[in-house]
């Protein structure tokens, strides 16, 4: 389902939580069949949808054209849209708004992961797992939780720091799922043993945020235990005494 039919038809799904949920969920359908902006088309993936409350409301829009574009939320700058695990980001505007994709590096030069920020102000951000492999890959490939983990912490991070720039409305909704999973192992590191995902697609409930302050490690503690169960895990192994063991590091990348 294309994006704009995949916003028509979620509009009527009830509250602004429940229209960025049916939203999330139609585009993770298209993703995961291999239609995604920029000829995304990957066997595994995460799809991640940052929702303002205002999408819905009539004539509500931001202003994508160069002259509207703030210099702090420039999406032609990789660092305000970066891609979820993905380095040298290109930049092209698109006739929905504005993406910044990452090459594969296979022979056919398929996209390993773009994000999109739509001129109603919702960001659409997917890569393909593992970050920085090949979709040649055969057989179940280990992910690198951490990395998983820390770049989508970073990543709304500054999906959210655009949207505050151009003035979008909050609360804003956040989703995010995988697919193709079922039976990677998903390697902690030093925290814990690598354990297999047990289910093949991992649809969380979106998270809502009040502000555009919000702490995200923690409003985005459930999707990503959530992760980190499926593979059998009590939650994300970056937990010690109540602290996130990563925070240094997401502090170092904003």
């Amino acid at each position: 389902m294309s994006y704009r039919d995949a916003v028509k038809a979620a509009k009527y799904a009830g509250g602004a939580n429940e229209q960025a949920t049916a939203l999330h969920e139609r585009r993770l359908e298209t993703v995961a069949a291999g239609a995604g902006y920029f000829d995304f088309d990957e066997p595994r993936g995460v799809v991640l949808h940052v929702v303002p409350t205002g999408v819905y409301d009539d004539g509500y829009a931001i202003d994508l054209s160069e002259r509207g574009v703030l210099p702090e939320a420039n999406p032609t700058r990789p660092a305000q849209l970066p891609v979820l695990g993905g380095d040298d980001a290109r930049g092209t505007w698109t006739a929905d708004g504005f993406g910044a994709y990452v090459a594969s590096n296979d022979p056919d030069g398929r996209c390993a992961g773009y994000a999109h920020l739509f001129s109603n102000g919702v960001v659409e951000s997917v890569s393909a797992l593992p970050f920085g492999g090949s979709s040649t890959d055969v057989g179940a490939p280990r992910l690198d939780g951490r990395t998983v983990e820390l770049a989508t912490v970073v990543c709304v991070r500054r999906y959210l720091r655009v949207l505050s720039y151009h003035q979008a409305t909050a609360p804003i909704h956040v989703a995010l799922s995988v697919y193709g999973t079922e039976g990677c192992p998903l390697d902690p590191g030093d925290a814990a043993e690598p354990r297999k995902i047990r289910e093949d697609v991992l649809a969380p409930f979106p998270v809502s945020l009040r502000n555009f302050d919000a702490d995200v490690r923690a409003e985005l503690a459930d999707p990503i235990d959530a992760l980190w169960r499926a593979a059998g895990h009590p939650g994300s192994p970056f937990f010690a005494d109540g602290e996130w063991t990563l925070r240094s590091a997401f502090e170092e990348s904003r």
